[in-house]
């Protein structure tokens, strides 16, 4: 994959699919900029990543607080000039009836998910079109394409960033800059057996990174406006329908 001197933005960079992007960006030889609600986690998972060989910088963000983001955006931009590609990866979950959801539970949801990608996207939207370049990859949810029982407030946020990833691809096609978004279903550490996807296992962080790592990389310029299912399979139909 082709990556021309670029520095990457990872959101929610200390957790499973964070992390594992951030280790295969600094692969390709790509800058990152780690930010992690824990500045702690970030530092330590940077620090590993230094110790590969890997050029990366921890930032502490809060995606819910508009000058915690300022903040580390106007950081990041002072270290590394620019930034090229900006994944949206900071999220929560939290199960709960609609009936039992309370109104601090759903305002959580949307803030974090949904408006706290609003908020990322904002703070280095400005360099990318400055330099006439940039990948924005935002993370949806299988949730937020079928919707899942429990998860109200997290089915809408996501189905929310689907949609935010479509009208911002095309309001930016024209300024090379592509955006899209990748949704996954069952994510755990391994691939451990499960019957609830039609592959019978779930995935792992690393699989998802992979994905976002094509759609970051400049061999994916044609690609834009494209919500990606990576769920092994599990919102295709009834599972055991083949029985």
């Amino acid at each position: 994959m082709k990556f021309d001197h670029r520095v990457a933005v990872v959101t929610g960079g200390a957790g499973r699919i964070g992390k594992a992007l951030a280790e295969r960006f600094c692969g390709e030889g790509v800058a990152v900029a780690l930010a992690d609600l824990s500045g702690e986690k970030a530092e330590e998972t940077a620090e590993s990543l230094r110790k590969k060989g890997g050029v990366c910088r921890a930032y502490r963000m809060d995606v819910m607080d508009a000058e915690s983001v300022q903040d580390a955006a106007g950081r990041i931009l002072a270290d590394f000039s620019r930034v090229d590609i900006l994944v949206n990866n900071a999220g929560v979950w939290t199960p709960s009836l609609f009936s039992e959801t309370t109104e601090e539970q759903w305002t959580r949801m949307i803030d974090l998910n949904l408006n706290g990608t609003f908020r990322v996207t904002k703070a280095f939207l400005p360099s990318m079109l400055r330099n006439g370049y940039g990948r924005i990859l935002n993370l949806g949810s299988i949730a937020g394409e079928t919707g899942l029982p429990r998860y109200c407030g997290y089915s809408v946020s996501k189905a929310g960033v689907i949609m935010m990833t479509k009208v911002l691809a095309m309001e930016l096609a024209k300024k090379n800059i592509t955006v899209n978004c990748v949704s996954p279903g069952m994510i755990a550490d391994s691939p451990k057996p499960t019957n609830a996807t039609w592959l019978g296992r779930c995935g792992c962080g690393g699989e998802v990174a992979d994905l976002l790592l094509f759609l970051s990389s400049d061999d994916a310029g044609y690609i834009t406006g494209v919500d990606y299912t990576i769920d092994g399979g599990r919102i295709l139909g009834p599972r055991f329908a083949d029985l």
